[in-house]
């Protein structure tokens, strides 16, 4: 029996929803407070089941012409000293496919597969849910009235949605300042050639993408809140790095000046129960395991393919669809979520002590060695691709 669902967040999560739930033949409204769609985004790695469900979804050439080269990234102190080389493809070996993609160029590809199957409403947004039996009625903000049999929220980090219905939802500050930035100008860079600088309490990463395009994204440790940091990005961002090389601060300056530049401050999502009634979180809006993690767009993905398959296994039965999907979706988000807090501590040394500590075991590292760190808590198992639940 063919179902009429409401998808809150048309990000990479909800499109991708939508886009599987369409497939099936249900009756899909996608709704997004932003004004219209915006293809701005910043660097993200889509990795293993992420691709191969795009696969599926027969978006991969689309993909392969947003995705940016990747060959080698050099991990060095601060004084440009390598710590670690690493070929893409060789540290992919054991994940299958990687595709270096901006975030609004894999939004796009979504976006452009989806807009004519389902209905999109822009600068709408929730203003209230009621359960009504085995349906949910929704009121929106622009003053409609919906009534559906599944309301997915996909709204991101910061979802309003989830913290009015979920009360079990906790968001957890990772006290990590995230700042992307992206700059079109000619450079001397290698294009695919990165540059990490690992560091005390930061990280920054150097990407040139195209001979004219560069991209850099760094981690800050900082306890500071969301509206501090964003009101004192530049400076933020300046002084954290004013000792650095004068190529450096130089490219950042540029940056600051002519780039765009996107702030914010990491977070997790902790819920026990990814289900309320026929509320279901999905994505960043149920879990978000941070950039940090490697995978927070290929979990999304993965998490939007999970829940449809469960409403195909289940398709008169959503409350037991998406209670098969919390089950499947907890392990693989503690997994992730641990992952990136593994990352953190190893990648942003918080002492001196720690960074001499990993410069030293990093740099004597063996290719195997560097595998088991890169990638070998990035895969799933054989069971959980499947949506076998143990």
């Amino acid at each position: 029996m063919k179902k009429h669902m409401l998808i809150s967040g048309a990000g990479i999560a909800g499109l991708t929803i939508a886009n599987l739930l369409a497939r099936q033949g249900h009756t899909i409204t996608v709704i997004d407070k932003s004004p219209s769609f915006n293809k701005a985004g910043f660097l993200i790695s889509l990795k293993s089941f992420g691709v191969r469900i795009m696969d599926e979804l027969g978006l991969t050439q689309k993909l392969q012409e947003e995705s940016f080269p990747s060959e080698t990234v050099h991990f060095v102190e601060t004084n440009d000293e390598i710590i670690q080389s690493i070929n893409y493809d060789k540290m992919n070996e054991n994940i299958e496919r990687s595709l270096l993609i901006s975030r609004g160029g894999l939004h796009h590809v979504l976006y452009e597969a989806v807009k004519n199957d389902v209905a999109i409403l822009f600068d709408t947004s929730i203003s209230q849910l009621e359960k009504q039996g085995d349906k949910t009625k929704v009121k929106l903000s622009n003053a409609d009235t919906l009534t559906v049999d599944l309301v997915v929220v996909s709204e991101g980090l910061r979802s309003v949605t989830r913290d009015r219905y979920f009360t079990n939802c906790r968001l957890e500050d990772f006290n990590t300042l995230y700042l992307g930035g992206k700059l079109r100008q000619k450079h001397s860079y290698p294009t695919g050639v990165f540059k990490i600088y690992i560091d005390v309490n930061k990280m920054l990463s150097v990407y040139p993408v195209a001979p004219d395009e560069i991209a850099v994204q760094c981690y800050i440790h900082s306890t500071e809140d969301i509206e501090t940091i964003k009101n004192n990005a530049s400076s933020i961002l300046k002084n954290s790095f004013d000792d650095y090389n004068p190529e450096i601060k130089h490219l950042l300056d540029d940056l600051l000046d002519n780039g765009l530049l996107f702030v914010d401050k990491m977070g997790m999502i902790n819920a026990s129960n990814l289900v309320n009634g026929n509320l279901v979180l999905l994505g960043d809006a149920g879990y978000c395991p941070t950039a940090l993690s490697g995978m927070g767009a290929s979990l999304s993905i993965f998490g939007a393919k999970a829940l449809a398959h469960f409403i195909g296994e289940y398709p008169n039965d959503t409350v037991t669809a998406c209670e098969k999907y919390n089950k499947l979706m907890q392990p693989i988000v503690e997994k992730f979520q641990t992952n990136a807090k593994n990352n953190a501590a190893s990648f942003i040394p918080k002492s001196e002590e720690d960074l001499e500590e990993f410069v030293s075991n990093f740099r004597s590292a063996t290719d195997k060695d560097v595998q088991k760190i890169m990638t070998d808590p990035i895969v799933l198992t054989k069971e959980q691709e499947n949506f076998i639940i143990n």
